[in-house]
């Protein structure tokens, strides 16, 4: 793990509680375990994790979890996973707990995991509903403060291409627009992006959950927001 004042100075730089920096650093060690282990090679990173590491960087959120599509893992990835966790690494020793079906059959986990200075646990879920509709893209998270006190270079991930992830935001906002899903939408329309695949893209995903895309609805979610961020505002930071 990082030294804690380098934590520190990136909590203080992101306005955000010591706990919640250092989580997310150690949610970048994670991804470096599953990419050592070729893991992360059968798999595709999305979520707000995602959005935060590969596309908004230090305008972005902070994020509390790691979510992926399936790109060739088992129906149970548990045993895979528990060999990538089963030895500390650089320091950060993590555990598989609690597995679970939602009811999208997804399949979902907690993990533990501690460290020198501190302990905790996030959720990793592993999307099975569909494929990527567009080839996935090699990234690598943007530079942050404690980058230069990592033990490893940042790891390459195959992430979802940022239009796809986009689309699959507009599909969260109108099936459920969590504080969270707004918030994502608003960085992301900061962001230089093909809108005529957007739509295209919108359109299939939400047709695989037998649904048509209502750009009415979605942007009268956008449009009414909401009067209290409670979630995010842990998240966000002080200056943001």
């Amino acid at each position: 793990m990082i030294p804690r004042p380098a934590a520190n100075r990136f909590a203080n730089r992101m306005g955000v509680d010591l706990h919640i920096a250092q989580q997310e650093v150690v949610l970048l060690f994670a991804l470096n375990a599953l990419a050592a282990h070729r893991l992360a090679d059968r798999l595709v990173f999305k979520g707000g994790t995602y959005v935060r590491m590969m596309v908004t960087g230090d305008a972005g959120r902070l994020s509390e979890d790691l979510d992926f599509t399936n790109n060739g893992l088992p129906e149970d990835p548990r045993t895979l996973l528990d060999e990538t966790f089963a030895a500390p690494h650089f320091g950060i020793q993590f555990r598989v707990v609690d597995p679970y079906r939602t009811a999208a059959r997804n399949w979902a986990c907690g993990v533990e995991y501690a460290h020198e200075w501190d302990e905790g646990r996030f959720r990793l879920e592993i999307s099975y509903r569909e494929a990527p509709f567009l080839p996935p893209r090699r990234w690598r998270p943007l530079p942050q403060l404690y980058f230069p006190e990592l033990p490893f270079p940042a790891p390459e991930i195959p992430s979802l291409r940022l239009e796809e992830a986009i689309a699959e935001k507009l599909r969260a906002i109108q099936q459920r627009a969590t504080e969270r899903d707004l918030y994502d939408a608003i960085r992301y329309g900061q962001k230089g992006f093909d809108q005529n695949l957007v739509r295209l893209l919108a359109v299939g995903k939400l047709w695989n959950d037998r649904q048509a895309l209502d750009p009415d609805r979605i942007l009268r979610t956008l449009a009414e927001g909401r009067k209290e961020w409670p979630d995010l505002e842990r998240l966000i930071g002080r200056a943001r």
